[in-house]
């Protein structure tokens, strides 16, 4: 298999996030993260490490309309120590009588936990890049399954606004990305622990790709008010929007029970390819999850996600368990596989 990766998330440090307005903790969002996924495939001779190919910016000003202002931000940073947060969000009503001033981060940001560095924007680019280069690969060759590294994540990212870690979309470019070059139907299927919101508001009205989520229940989890059964699309794309909420402490069956509810969604609308942004903050051990599926348990989801048989992008997405996140993504790749 393909490792697609990109040493330029190692520019994205963040040290600090603020947790529902209480409390300031160190960021989870580390580049250990990735560099830990990266040794545990290196040192499996079955996965060929291929650097990330830089793509030009336009597909990102398409889908997401703020990546000037977010790059003249970070351009405009002169250190290293530097986090700029928002700190004021447009309410409802809001009006402008004049040019937002480029620090109005509330314009473009959900949240406190997701600041722009000096190297935010070189990552967040970097991170594209490595997802459109996976998706490059698998059109060439679409027999073999194709990993992109991607940090920081992507699926919180829309068409608006950034937040939860996430600056650009990544596997929702790549998406994107498939479907525009093969002129073909494409799925998308989110397996973080949150659900992928920025994903199901960018392919709402559009019924040439299937987004689907399987994640924690909203009413209890990130991002809260998003990610339930009832939201299905608009318009030309209803019926191409299927959500699947857990519950908190969800068993390896439930969660495989949830794969199948899926697999039987794309019996029925039949894609060509398909991009799995893959989290695995759904790890038992993760510090923000809540499921109970352990390292082996990925080996099984991998294979029911393999055994779809369509040719498949997986982009990385969360996971914070450093311990255990390396073997963790090697399992699940390997079973993906075969």
């Amino acid at each position: 298999m393909w490792v697609v990766h990109n040493p330029d998330h190692q520019r994205h440090t963040p040290r600090w996030e603020f947790h529902l307005g209480t409390e300031i903790y160190r960021t989870r969002d580390v580049p250990q993260r990735a560099e830990l996924i990266r040794a545990a495939l290196e040192a499996d001779e079955t996965f060929a490490l291929t650097p990330a190919v830089a793509h030009d910016a336009a597909l990102i000003r398409e889908l997401h309309p703020y990546h000037d202002d977010l790059k003249t931000i970070c351009d405009g940073i002169v250190d290293d120590k530097t986090e700029l947060y928002p700190d004021l969000f447009p309410g409802e009503g809001a009006r402008f009588r004049r040019k937002p001033h480029p620090l109005w981060l509330g314009l473009y940001c959900t949240d406190c936990v997701s600041p722009l560095l000096r190297g935010t924007y070189a990552a967040a680019k970097g991170s594209v890049d490595t997802a459109l280069t996976g998706a490059d690969r698998l059109l060439a060759n679409p027999k073999e399954a194709v990993y992109s590294l991607c940090r920081p994540s992507g699926h919180h990212a829309g068409p608006r606004v950034f937040g939860g870690y996430c600056y650009f979309n990544n596997s929702s470019l790549a998406a994107a990305h498939l479907a525009r070059q093969s002129g073909k139907r494409v799925a998308l299927l989110d397996i973080d622990f949150h659900h992928g919101n920025g994903s199901q508001e960018l392919f709402w009205t559009n019924p040439g790709i299937f987004t689907a989520s399987i994640h924690c229940d909203p009413d209890v989890e990130y991002p809260y008010y998003t990610g339930y059964r009832d939201e299905v699309g608009e318009g030309p794309g209803v019926g191409t929007n299927l959500n699947l909420p857990l519950p908190k402490s969800t068993t390896p069956a439930g969660y495989r029970a949830a794969i199948a509810e899926f697999r039987a969604a794309m019996e029925a609308y039949q894609p060509e390819y398909l991009v799995i942004a893959a989290g695995f903050d759904t790890h038992r051990a993760d510090p923000v999850g809540a499921f109970q599926v352990d390292t082996p348990d990925f080996k099984i989801i991998g294979a029911d996600l393999a055994a779809m048989g369509v040719p498949t992008l997986i982009c990385q997405e969360g996971g914070y368990a450093l311990e255990v996140l390396g073997p963790t993504v090697h399992t699940f790749l390997k079973a993906f596989q075969g």
